[in-house]
């Protein structure tokens, strides 16, 4: 099987994952749709644009970046840090099960379509250190041992996510065929434009397997790094 069609395939299960994850609740989507802050397509790209786009670009944009560089390494401890750093800041403390969940649907729909990739590994990783296995850590591991390049990756994370929230407004929006599809295409451009510029400017050096790096990637790197110390090997 060629690289474009495994990736065709696994992209199917990451919105499978997705839809079925409660992913919108962890963005407030929901919430502002039903106070009434969301109440239109403007309101909605207004909301994409400068709420989601910004934040999911930043960490699990970058996390899916961290965890193919701490794979190159074979650095599974950093591996677990970047994946609870991700769950406690996206996270809401009701949905953590849920969380939980998801990355291990996406293992075992994963596990099926590619049998010949040991999943061992990242099961005893996430068990080693406590850690969740968000979606955005089991996508990045997969795409990784798939040889999928990074960028695409990132990007087939931040598009999926992106149109989970559109299809799950345009529910209870009034949002036509042809406005939801100009409204795709218009905020793909932009969350490619954001991602580019984000990546671009932590892009200083070649990334190492090591704190520092962790602390330029992420700022708020040192809540974790106490709690995880005491299971590293």
């Amino acid at each position: 099987m060629n690289r474009g069609n495994k990736l065709l395939d696994y992209v199917k299960l990451l919105d499978s994952s997705i839809h079925v994850g409660g992913f919108t609740h962890s963005f407030g989507m929901d919430v502002l749709i039903a106070e009434g802050s969301i109440r239109n397509a403007d309101d909605l790209e207004s909301f994409m644009r400068c709420q989601l786009h910004p934040s999911i670009v930043r960490l699990e944009g970058m996390a899916i970046k961290g965890i193919y560089s701490a794979t190159d390494h074979n650095d599974t401890w950093r591996t677990a840090l970047i994946d609870k750093l991700v769950h406690v800041q996206r996270t809401p403390a009701d949905l953590r099960e849920q969380a939980t969940a998801m990355g291990k649907r996406l293992i075992k729909l994963a596990r099926a379509l590619h049998p010949w990739i040991e999943f061992s590994q990242l099961e005893h990783t996430l068990a080693k250190y406590e850690s969740v296995g968000c979606l955005s850590t089991v996508h990045a591991w997969i795409n990784h041992h798939l040889d999928i390049p990074v960028e695409e990756a990132v990007m087939g994370y931040l598009h999926s996510a992106m149109s989970a929230c559109i299809t799950e407004a345009s529910k209870v929006l009034p949002l036509d065929n042809e406005t939801t599809q100009e409204l795709l295409v218009r905020l793909a451009a932009d969350l490619e434009h954001e991602w580019n510029t984000v990546s671009a400017s932590a892009a200083d050096g070649p990334a190492q397997p090591t704190s520092m790096s962790m602390k330029s990637l992420f700022p708020s790197f040192h809540m974790l790094g106490a709690g995880l110390h005491a299971y590293r090997a």
